[in-house]
């Protein structure tokens, strides 16, 4: 009987080791050659979802070269920059089918890295649109200086939301087609509110690679952002207004009348620029109860006065003048602005980034019922 019992317990140690012993043979072994690149420099892969190096090889004749091994597929980047992630010099999926590229573009790959790399091909020509605007901008501003026409403002306003608005279909499509792959990874950790926060957490109840450690920033990120998905209940806070009165956000928000608060700088270009639209918003629908409270994220006060002042800002205004540490801000986890959030009377979440053409045919939605019965 003790020989049997040490016999099992011999093979259940064998077991083990070999449970322990298996993931060590299941590595992925890359084979990764990029052209195009500067002669004399290291040029490194980095691995993109956690920002380490994996590997590192000096141009040789235009080309880096790198073999080795990860423990898993990854999503990963050359660079001149040691776990660098932006603007890379090359982007693919680590497998265990060669890969050679030439100046960015794919030659040899995996079926995932050809689709992979005509999301990225599509990309940079979209991409060329945005510069196309960004030049066209300058050459007004060298024009016109601080004078450009309202209706050549008007257009480059109406170009800039087209591109946006196609920018976020290329990523939808991209992400509605790769649920079962590493190809959205990236854009999901370092461009999700591209698409929306709201699209997002739905999306992540299906990705196959919604629980990788990598997307833990963006899944702490989303639990952030559920205090503005629509539906959430008003968060309060309290700051002061321009006279130095304490008031809440509650004063407006909950009180029957749908209210977008909206988080702005009198420093921040494009809340400026953004500024005319939302005052013809608001001389629209306030005769019908529209409301609107600015947040601003202004450090002093007379920079905060003369703003409201210089763009003609006539509804109610807060700041706690703490800048990017507002406590509002804070709250609704706000990292860049100008943003908005749209309240429904009940005090709800209805929409979160409402700008221009997209905010006036969200008014209209709600107001037009409105209108025609009176």
């Amino acid at each position: 009987m003790k020989r049997l019992i040490s016999t099992h317990t011999h093979l259940l140690a064998l077991v083990a080791c070999f449970m322990t012993w298996q993931p060590l043979s299941a590595q992925i072994s890359y084979d990764v050659t990029c052209k195009g690149l500067e002669n004399g420099k290291t040029a490194y892969l980095n691995d993109g979802e956690n920002r380490q190096v994996l590997d590192s090889a000096v141009v040789t004749d235009g080309v880096a070269a790198f073999r080795g091994q990860t423990p898993e597929t990854v999503v990963a980047l050359v660079h001149y920059k040691p776990a660098q992630v932006n603007a890379p010099l090359c982007e693919m999926i680590l497998d265990e089918t060669a890969i050679v590229m030439d100046s960015g573009k794919l030659l040899k790959g995996s079926k995932l890295n050809q689709r992979y790399a005509q999301y990225q091909e599509a990309t940079r020509t979209h991409n060329l649109l945005a510069e196309t605007i960004i030049a066209d901008f300058r050459a007004m501003q060298t024009e016109y200086g601080a004078q450009i026409p309202e209706e050549k403002m008007n257009e480059l306003r109406r170009r800039t939301e087209e591109f946006s608005e196609q920018s976020r279909l290329l990523t939808v499509n991209m992400l509605e087609a790769n649920r079962d792959n590493l190809i959205p990874l990236l854009t999901l950790l370092y461009s999700a509110d591209n698409v929306g926060y709201t699209y997002v957490a739905e999306y992540m109840k299906t990705y196959k690679f919604a629980n990788r450690p990598s997307l833990a920033p963006l899944r702490d990120m989303l639990g952030k952002e559920s205090v503005k998905m629509p539906g959430a209940k008003v968060v309060d806070f309290a700051m002061q207004d321009l006279k130095g009165n304490t008031v809440r956000l509650t004063d407006w928000v909950g009180k029957g009348q749908y209210v977008l608060v909206d988080f702005w700088a009198s420093w921040c270009g494009p809340c400026r620029q953004e500024m005319p639209n939302v005052k013809a918003d608001y001389a629209k629908y306030h005769p019908l109860g529209f409301e609107i409270v600015g947040v601003s994220l202004d450090n002093r006060q007379s920079a905060w006065e003369q703003g409201v002042r210089d763009l003609g800002i006539t509804w109610p205004q807060m700041s706690d003048l703490q800048g990017w540490k507002c406590v509002g801000a804070s709250l609704y986890n706000i990292r860049s602005i100008p943003a908005t959030i749209l309240f429904a009377p009940d005090g709800t979440v209805v929409e979160t980034g409402l700008r221009g053409e997209a905010l006036s045919r969200k008014l209209a939605e709600i107001y037009a019922p409105q209108k025609l019965s009176e």
